[in-house]
């Protein structure tokens, strides 16, 4: 029994995602759909549990006696089977979202999204039990619902629909249908729920059903087939592989940094932020890691989308954007919603995207120059002179404080992670124009690069530290630092990156990972956990500077973090097991991949490590 209404909430670690590549559903071990945003990621939510159990709404099927769940996700795909074991016997939860090639959906009449559930008995006779409670809108009121059938009940909202067809009789209240029923050895019951907005609703036969659970088993392991790596912790990055897949959204190629808002980065504080929406910064490591996996398609696609999205603003970057490449994303607070566990403010919208930060240059051009030297690829004059443009405003503004790749709510300051990104903006842009592919003022660019460097060396190192530090001229340390020598700024093995290794390791960690940071006011109040990307940063670092061993150990210690499905979450408090942040986080999963890929090249010596490195003078 609860000992309090925050316990009834299940962990964080405790879902799973099921998805279509536009929309996604988050699924508890206890087979509850709490968190749904329809017809896209940013929609409003149709159940919301997860941020409030009484109002936010949801969609349990459970047996109705004592059990004990194993989860996993069928071989390769994204379709998840939860396996209820009773002493009546045991029975199969099948959840999944379809997905079908493009040219199938053009010529199949179906909703415009569906969740599909499908109970399997596999041995004995196990009673049931199923609540459907949609709660439209994050739960702000009640949608009235009508019975067609027996089996058939929808909910309207304005110009939006809900239908759930099921294979068993549902007892129809005003605002919820509830059933009971026995899943029986051999019998596979079925339940779909489908959306559609401004459009007849489509009501969908057993047998297509059957058909679509086929096909996207097929869908999702012919895709997986496609990723090309055979290096170190495979499964990991399959999985990361596939869990980035569903966080995308297949219309515009864009990837969103996570599927939630307002899980919280310590329970019961304010640091609740809403990352439904796509950063450039991950925009860039997604081309990356795309491209180093064979994932041509996925990368193509999400450079067109990150070129559509940063030409709205352009030559000043915002952090982030709509999965439409919408740059405004305004921030508010929704009251009605207690937050996870009681962790208010509940938040909408997120107001970063109006921040200066200076890492996003970077990363963007870098990620550019990727895409470009492995397709080989064309610039158009008119991206020639995006690029460019670009460029120049980080030459011009390169000296300005800013609000750093932690999106700090304080006052702007001169972050060193923040000079070296716009050091490597002004250096791959000028490399850029070397190779023909546009045309700019390299020279100057050459000349602000190495001024900058030059400064950063100078007064970013605190030899009585012993470290790089989070601000010029300061002490405090930040794992962001650990970016130095991943994008070849100063060797890995140079004395003073070693030294920052370790000291970060030391003075950062908590348990086996890193906090970001030490003692600093961002502007929020409350702690919050230690950040799994940061761990999986420091094995890169680890790696390059050839110390592999130590990199696996950080690598495998990470993993630690992963639930039983293979997600992860943002973030992890390492002594209570308990994953925090926003869930599943597309920044974890990518830095997963960079941090697999690092080791592979460091134990394989390959080419990668035998790049020319800056001087380190």
């Amino acid at each position: 029994m609860a000992n309090s209404p925050a316990d009834r909430y299940p962990p964080i670690s405790d879902y799973a995602l099921v998805g279509d590549s536009r929309a996604s559903a988050l699924i508890s071990r206890d087979g509850s759909v709490d968190w749904m945003c329809l017809p896209k990621f940013d929609s409003p939510a149709v159940f919301a549990r997860m941020l409030d159990w009484d109002r936010g709404g949801h969609f349990q099927i459970v047996p109705e006696c004592a059990y004990t769940a194993r989860r996993r996700y069928i071989d390769a795909t994204n379709v998840l089977e939860t396996t209820f074991h009773t002493d009546q016997g045991d029975v199969a939860l099948i959840d999944f979202m379809p997905a079908q090639d493009e040219a199938v959906k053009r010529e199949a009449l179906a909703p415009l999204r569906m969740l599909i559930r499908i109970v399997e008995g596999r041995s004995g006779c196990v009673p049931m039990r199923l609540a459907y409670v949609p709660r439209p809108d994050y739960g702000v009121g009640s949608v009235r619902l009508h019975g067609h059938t027996p089996t058939e009940v929808t909910a309207l909202r304005g110009r939006h629909a809900l239908h759930l067809r099921s294979d068993v009789a549902l007892d129809v209240a005003p605002y919820d249908a509830r059933g009971r029923f026995d899943a029986k050895a051999g019998e596979r019951l079925r339940f779909s729920l489908a959306y559609s907005h401004d459009e007849p609703a489509v009501i969908v036969s057993d047998g297509y059903v059957d058909r679509l659970y086929e096909e996207t088993i097929a869908f999702w392991q012919d895709w997986s087939s496609r990723v090309d790596y055979d290096g170190p912790y495979r499964n990991g990055v399959v999985r990361s592989a596939l869990a980035l897949k569903l966080l995308s959204y297949a219309p515009s190629g864009a990837i969103v940094a996570a599927p939630t808002t307002s899980l919280p980065e310590r329970i019961g504080g304010a640091r609740n932020w809403d990352y439904r929406y796509c950063w450039i910064r991950d925009a860039a490591f997604t081309v990356k890691a795309f491209l180093s996996i064979g994932l041509q398609a996925e990368a193509n696609a999400f450079f067109s989308w990150l070129m559509h999205a940063t030409h709205q603003t352009a030559p000043r970057l915002g952090p982030l954007y709509s999965v439409l490449g919408e740059p405004h994303v305004s921030e508010h607070e929704v009251d009605h919603l207690e937050g996870y566990r009681g962790s208010r403010p509940v938040r909408i919208g997120n107001a970063a995207y109006n921040q200066h930060q200076l890492d996003v240059y970077g990363e963007l051009i870098g990620a550019i120059h990727a895409f470009l030297e492995d397709q080989d690829g064309k610039v158009a004059s008119d991206e020639a002179r995006f690029i460019s443009q670009v460029a120049d405003f980080v030459a011009d503004h390169w000296p300005e404080p800013d609000n750093g790749i932690w999106e700090a709510r304080a006052a702007p300051q001169q972050y060193v992670e923040s000079k070296v990104m716009a050091w490597q903006a002004l250096t791959e842009a000028a490399a850029l124009d070397d190779e023909g592919r546009i045309k700019g003022d390299a020279g100057r660019w050459r000349r602000e690069a190495d001024t900058l460097r030059a400064e950063v060396l100078a007064r970013g190192y605190n030899r009585e530290v012993g470290a790089f530090t989070q601000v010029l001229d300061g002490d405090a340390l930040d794992a962001s630092v650990l970016a130095m020598s991943i994008v070849r700024f100063i060797a890995p093995d140079d004395p003073r990156m070693l030294s920052t290794i370790d000291a970060i390791k030391e003075r950062l960690g908590r348990d086996g990972f890193l906090k970001r940071y030490t003692d600093f006011d961002d502007g929020v109040e409350g702690d919050e956990g230690t950040f799994i990307f940061c761990n999986f940063w420091l094995a890169c670092a680890l790696a390059q500077a050839h110390r592999t061993e130590e990199a696996r150990a950080v690598f495998d210690q990470t993993m630690t973090a992963a639930n039983d499905v293979g997600l992860l979450s943002e973030e992890w408090e390492a002594k209570t097991g308990t994953a925090l942040g926003n869930f599943p986080q597309g920044l974890s999963h990518l830095a997963l991949i960079t941090a697999a890929l690092a080791i592979q090249h460091a134990e394989s010596g390959s080419r990668e490590q035998q790049r020319q490195w800056p001087s380190a003078k």
